[in-house]
């Protein structure tokens, strides 16, 4: 596109933003009053729900910076918890009231290296219903970016925002350092209210022994720090051959099998490692897709096969639950993906003998093709 191709567009879009302005507004309002009532429907009473449309001059120089993509951000919501173990089913509660592109979600903290502390959000796209919107025939073009995250997150990232990316010259290496600090500080924070919130509901209530660790941090630091698990990481990686690197998404399904096992303390998933990390060795080798994502292979069958820090805690888990006949409802594994799964961890927990590279042989001829995620496409299976 020339210039002139280029500012005719430009154009286009400013006025096609200046007569669906109302009408964002109005949306804005809506969507608000939506999620809250939702919200409140599901049993939740420290949260807060605000919206924005993107304003004219922000509109324009995203549209400048990317010509090529439609700036799907012009309205967005965001949920603020005060407690980071209510956001995962808060999302799950807001996806209800929308159609959402799941290639748009993302975990932030999932960016981030296993020793760095920064910006931690979950955030996706999706369409607005036409029940919510009153859409007329164009409907299927109003969309909201919602993004969740905690009151301690989002206090730190609306400071880092003005003071580093709005300042005219790059700031001084020490100011940087305070704020990866003060990430780290408030991570730990929001750990903390979680186990306060926990220790007050459950005050007076017989309870197991534990060592207080928040979900997320307890396996984060399991992962990081426990040497049987590491090794596990090396050997299912090296079994499949596979990269190893970040895989976005990885944290928020590796804590939803976590939680399916019922490891929801440091000692428990120690415990259960120990227990079933033989058999999640083998279920990976097994199951595991070397040729496309080894995590969802269905829900995004176009990403890379790549390893990840805790790859190995992850196929663990899952092995545990599946036996065990958990709820992994959690997952976003298709579920008759999951019903194949379970055949060939229950044969593998049966067989200890049995060859892995065999029982992978015998499942790739059984299984359903990558990329399904309709329970049409799936058929029971038998490793007998």
């Amino acid at each position: 596109m020339d210039d002139r191709g280029d500012q005719a567009y430009l154009d286009a879009e400013l006025e096609r933003y200046e007569r669906e302005l109302p009408r964002y507004e109005r949306l804005q309002a809506q969507l608000v009053e939506e999620f809250t009532d939702r919200l409140h429907e599901a049993g939740f009473k420290y949260f807060h729900v605000s919206g924005r449309v993107k304003a004219r001059d922000s509109f324009e120089a995203k549209l400048r910076r990317q010509p090529d993509r439609p700036v799907l951000d012009v309205l967005g919501i965001r949920v603020i918890a005060n407690f980071e173990g209510d956001l995962a089913r808060m999302e799950q509660v807001v996806r209800e009231a929308l159609v959402v592109d799941d290639d748009s979600w993302v975990d932030k903290s999932d960016l981030l290296a296993p020793d760095a502390f920064g910006y931690r959000s979950v955030q996706f796209v999706g369409r607005i219903p036409g029940e919510i919107a009153d859409a007329d025939a164009d409907g299927d073009d109003w969309r909201v970016e919602v993004q969740l995250r905690t009151a301690l997150s989002d206090t730190w990232s609306e400071l880092e925002h003005d003071f580093r990316y709005k300042s005219p010259r790059q700031l001084p290496r020490e100011v940087d350092r305070l704020f990866a600090l003060s990430a780290a500080l408030l991570e730990q924070a929001d750990t903390n209210l979680d186990q306060i919130r926990e220790r007050v509901e459950d005050f007076g209530r017989p309870s197991p022994a534990s060592d207080g660790a928040a979900e997320k941090g307890y396996i984060g630091r399991f992962i990081q720090y426990d040497g049987d698990s590491r090794f596990l990481d090396q050997l299912i990686t090296s079994a499949l051959d596979v990269p190893f690197g970040t895989v976005t998404g990885s944290g928020r399904e590796l804590r939803s099998v976590v939680r399916a096992a019922g490891w929801m303390q440091y000692d428990e998933l120690e415990d259960g490692f120990a227990g079933y990390s033989e058999l999640g060795r083998r279920l990976a080798i097994t199951c595991s897709s070397a040729s496309h994502g080894i995590l969802l292979t269905d829900v995004e069958p176009g990403r890379p096969a790549r390893s990840f820090r805790g790859i190995g805690v992850y196929w663990t888990a899952l092995a545990a639950a599946l036996i065990g006949g958990a709820d992994l409802s959690e997952s976003r594994v298709p579920a008759g993906r999951l019903a194949e799964f379970r055949v060939v961890a229950s044969y593998l927990f049966g067989h200890p003998d049995r060859s892995a590279l065999d029982a992978r042989y015998r499942y790739r001829t059984l299984a359903a093709p990558v990329g399904s995620t309709e329970d049409a496409a799936f058929q029971p299976i038998s490793m007998d």
